[in-house]
């Protein structure tokens, strides 16, 4: 049994760390073709993706002796734990060094070279002729200096990602194998749920429902705890609309089944959830789109987020011909992605393409040019909102109606009244 079989899902992953682990466990046969031991190995990702337990599975399988570093320590005695940590895993080699969220060891990064990363890569050339693996996590990459992230410190540095749905399935499916749920909740069904989130957020969701099902008496967790418990531990929801009145509740509802209308008419399976339940973070109600596998790879889903994200608006405009003042954080998210369009990608031609960084050289002409097409395009985007929910605007009718009268729908929901809607048609 292999230590990495407590990590669910990213089997690419695993299988790079076991070629390393292999590599530390077995170097008479990596030496004997002139390959020499790789000095270091760092993860990097969201937080809660699972490095941490990742690097501790590699340790793990690995069996040598290990040193742990933490940040527990104020920044003047951090840096001599530092340095007295690498003469210890020196004298102990071999070994391993677990150097967990390395980007949090120090506090002032933007000055320049902080002391506590000088003293890990200082710790890291101290070893390079002993025995001594180093693995390392970090949320940020950026954050750590270029130098410290060079090959012959870290040879390999590996992206953690969020689990994609299939993944999700799998860890959600590891999480519910202890715990009694109703029938009607699935895998499949709660990974919809929580799609594009961490595991350490699967995990807290599925928890949090327990806690609802536990304090109401109920022998089974059921769908209602978990929409409730993903409301409000992924999307910061408030437990009512109590203090919303019907006339603004209605004008929600329509927002958000216009995010919701337009999302699926390009992908049949694209929402997750929808609500009018207003989040701590100001927004008035919630709907979960998600990003298809190569979103960020594809210019095509990236402008159709764009058309979701503005269809909020529009619906709000269709119905009652006035302007939704409650859409600016849609509309500065939309325009964040037109931007990169157009200064980025050179959607727009390459005259408006601006290399990252440089801005110095940059005339006020094509500053403005470039404030003149992302406007055009989001106009233009705007326009297209407008017109998918033309189309099917029933159901956009149908969808707000519900929300008004049950507050949230998930997928099976709004997947029942996309069937009714059509058989009407």
């Amino acid at each position: 049994m292999s230590a990495f079989d407590k990590v669910i899902g990213y089997e690419k992953e695993k299988e790079e760390l076991l070629q390393i682990c292999d590599i530390v466990k077995n170097p008479e046969k990596y030496s004997a073709l002139g390959v020499r031991l790789p000095h270091g190995i760092l993860l990097y990702g969201d937080p809660g993706v699972g490095k941490t337990l990742m690097a501790s599975a590699f340790v793990e399988e690995v069996g040598r002796k290990s040193f742990v570093c933490r940040k527990d320590k104020s920044n003047e005695e951090f840096v001599d734990f530092i340095t007295q940590l690498f003469e210890e895993a020196k004298k102990n080699a071999p070994c391993v060094v677990f150097l967990d969220d390395l980007d949090k060891f120090a506090s002032d990064v933007e000055l320049g070279n902080p002391e506590e990363l000088i003293a890990v890569q200082s710790g890291i050339d101290s070893v390079k002729d002993s025995e001594v693996f180093v693995i390392a996590t970090a949320n940020s990459i950026r954050a750590l200096p270029r130098p410290l992230r060079r090959p012959g410190r870290f040879d390999r540095i590996l992206e953690i990602c969020l689990p994609n749905r299939r993944e999700s399935v799998e860890i959600v499916r590891h999480y519910l194998a202890d715990k009694k749920v109703a029938a009607d909740v699935t895998a499949v069904s709660v990974a919809r749920l929580l799609d594009g989130n961490s595991c350490a957020a699967l995990e807290s969701v599925l928890n949090e429902a327990g806690i609802y099902a536990g304090f109401e008496g109920k022998a089974e967790i059921g769908k209602e705890h978990l929409v409730r418990a993903v409301l409000r531990n992924i999307f910061e929801a408030e437990e009512s609309v109590n203090e919303m009145s019907a006339a603004e509740k209605e004008e929600v509802a329509f927002h958000e089944a216009g995010h919701a209308v337009a999302a699926l008419s390009f992908d049949a399976e694209g929402v997750g959830l929808i609500s009018v339940r207003p989040s701590k973070s100001d927004a008035r109600g919630v709907v979960q789109i998600f990003k298809g596998e190569g979103y960020f790879g594809s210019y095509e889903l990236m402008h159709q987020r764009v058309v979701a994200l503005l269809a909020g608006k529009a619906a709000v405009e269709l119905r009652y011909g006035r302007i939704d003042v409650g859409a600016a954080s849609d509309m500065e998210r939309a325009s964040a992605i037109v931007q990169r369009f157009i200064t980025d990608y050179a959607v727009s031609g390459h005259g408006l393409f601006r290399l990252e960084g440089r801005f110095d050289g940059e005339s006020v002409t094509q500053n403005d040019k470039i404030v003149v097409e992302r406007t055009a395009m989001m106009a233009r985007c705007y326009e297209e909102a407008k017109d998918v929910l033309r189309k099917q605007w029933t159901f956009v009718e149908k969808l707000a109606g519900e929300l008004v009268r049950r507050d949230t729908l998930v997928y099976e929901d709004i997947l029942l009244l996309r069937g009714e809607t059509e058989k009407t048609a």
